[in-house]
C-alpha cells in the first residue's frame, strides 16, 4: 500500500485566527493552500506543538474544516481542538501571526454509501469526534449530493456540545443528548440513535459514520452489529507518527482479512464497524 507520507506536505504555516470557544475549546485556521485543497473529511494532519524537539511527538489532529470552501478552491485549514494536556496546552496560547508546523493531509476519506430512497445517513459525534463530521457535511452540500444526512452529537453538559450550531446553520437536521438532560435528550448519544433507529420507517436504508470518546465507539460498533447496519467508525487513537512507520496505533484486522493488524492511520482512521473486534 501507498505510504501516506509520500503525498502528504510537511511545513510551517501562518495562523490565520484563533477563536477561544470556552470550556477549554478553541479553533485555530492556518493559512495551508496545499494541504486544504487535498484534505478530505476524515482526514488528519500531524502537529508539531513546540519549537524545539519537546515535545518530540507529533499531535494528530481531525481537520474541522477547510476554507473558503472544500476542493480546489481551499486555501485554509481548521482545527478544532480541545485542551487536554501539556501538547494542546501549548497550541492554546499560540496566536494570529504565529507560525505552526503541519504534516498532511494523512489517512483516508470518510465513505459517501450509495443509498436508495427512502434513507437515513446518520453521523454520530461526541466531543472532539464533531470535527471530521462538519467537513463530512460542508462536502455533501458543495456537490449538491441528496445523502440524507441527520446529525446527532452528544456531550455531558450543553455547555460541551461544541460546533453543534454550525450543522444547523448549514440546515442539517441536528439531535442532541447530554447526559445532565440541559439540551436534547436526557441519556447519552448512542440512546438517542437507537430511539431514531426505531421511528424509522420500514424499509429505510440505513447507514451512518460515528466518531467519539472510546466507550461511545464501542457502543455504536455494537448497535451496528446487533442490527447489521452499514456503519463506519473513525477512531481517534494515539499516532506517534502518523504515516505508518512506528506501528504504534494498530489495532486488529478481522480474522478472514489480509493484515493481521491494521494501522489506524493508514488503514484507517475511518472503520467499517463489523470489521471492528470487540474490544479496540
Amino acid at each position: 500500500m501507498k505510504m501516506p507520507v509520500e503525498s502528504c506536505h510537511v511545513g510551517e504555516y501562518n495562523i490565520l485566527e484563533h477563536t477561544d470557544l470556552g470550556e477549554g475549546w478553541f479553533r485555530i485556521d492556518i493559512d495551508a493552500p496545499e494541504i486544504a485543497r487535498e484534505t478530505r473529511a476524515g482526514q488528519f494532519v500531524q502537529v508539531r506543538v513546540g519549537p524545539g524537539d519537546d515535545p518530540l511527538i507529533r499531535r494528530p489532529f481531525s481537520v474541522y474544516d477547510v476554507g473558503p470552501e472544500p476542493g480546489e478552491n481551499a486555501t485554509e485549514i481548521r482545527l478544532l481542538i480541545q485542551k487536554a494536556g501539556p501538547g494542546t496546552e501549548a497550541l492554546s496560547r499560540l496566536r494570529k501571526g504565529e507560525s505552526i508546523r503541519l504534516m498532511g493531509p494523512l489517512g483516508h476519506p470518510m465513505p459517501v454509501p450509495d443509498l436508495k430512497s427512502p434513507a437515513a445517513m446518520f453521523l454520530v459525534g461526541g466531543g472532539i469526534g464533531v470535527a471530521p463530521l462538519y467537513l463530512y457535511c460542508r462536502e455533501r452540500q458543495k456537490e449538491g449530493s441528496t445523502l440524507p444526512l441527520k446529525v446527532m452529537l452528544g456531550a455531558r453538559r450543553e455547555s460541551l456540545l461544541i460546533g453543534h450550531q454550525g450543522f444547523q446553520d448549514l440546515g442539517i437536521e441536528t439531535y442532541l443528548a447530554t447526559d445532565d438532560g440541559s439540551a436534547g435528550h436526557q441519556g447519552n448519544v448512542i440512546e438517542l440513535l437507537d430511539q431514531q433507529l426505531g421511528s424509522l420507517s420500514e424499509g429505510t436504508q440505513v447507514a451512518g459514520i460515528g466518531c467519539g470518546p472510546h466507550g461511545m465507539n464501542l457502543a455504536l460498533r455494537d448497535i451496528a452489529v446487533e442490527r447489521d447496519l452499514e456503519f463506519w467508525i473513525s477512531l481517534e487513537n494515539y499516532m506517534p507518527c502518523g504515516f505508518g512507520a512506528c506501528f504504534g496505533c494498530v489495532i486488529a484486522g478481522p480474522s478472514d482479512g489480509p493484515l493481521r493488524y491494521r494501522r489506524v492511520c493508514v488503514e484507517g482512521p475511518c472503520f467499517p464497524a463489523k470489521e471492528l473486534p470487540e474490544t479496540f
